[in-house]
């Protein structure tokens, strides 16, 4: 099980290769970047990582929980989750193809963009709601 200061590290970590894809997607040249691609892949296994990672430790404990809020809390972390690894790896499929196929630009950074958005919102649930909830348990 991973530490809450591990998985606030690649919250971190995370947001901060959102910053950088944000540029990249950003930029019509790259679209069919094979380089570009590459890192969007090794992101999604970093974000689909931490999500199993968080839902074996904090999810588990939370949903334990007999107040109602806390489950309910602990539900939607959960369900938002399998919607992000669900969404990005349809996302992957999609637009990391680099043998030739030309995208769309702005259909490509649209998309892409509203992925970032949705993992970004889901770092700041967890840093907002679901950490400082867990440390609140760990010190009750």
């Amino acid at each position: 099980m991973y530490s809450l200061s591990e998985l606030k590290k690649q919250n971190q970590e995370i947001s901060d290769l959102i910053e950088v894809l944000r540029v990249l997607i950003s930029n019509e040249k790259l679209v069919n970047n094979p380089f570009v691609c590459g890192l969007v892949s090794r992101f999604n296994e970093k974000v689909w990582m931490h999500l199993v990672f968080e839902d074996n430790s904090l999810y588990s404990e939370l949903a334990k929980n007999h107040n109602p809020d806390i489950s309910d809390i602990a539900q939607r972390f959960h369900d938002s989750a399998k919607e992000i690894k669900k969404e990005f790896s349809c996302y992957v499929k999609l637009w990391c193809k680099t043998s030739g196929v030309d995208h769309d630009q702005q259909a490509f950074c649209g998309n892409s963009l509203d992925m970032l958005d949705k993992i970004q919102q889901r770092i700041e649930f967890e840093s907002n709601k679901i950490f400082p909830l867990v440390e609140s348990q760990t010190t009750a």
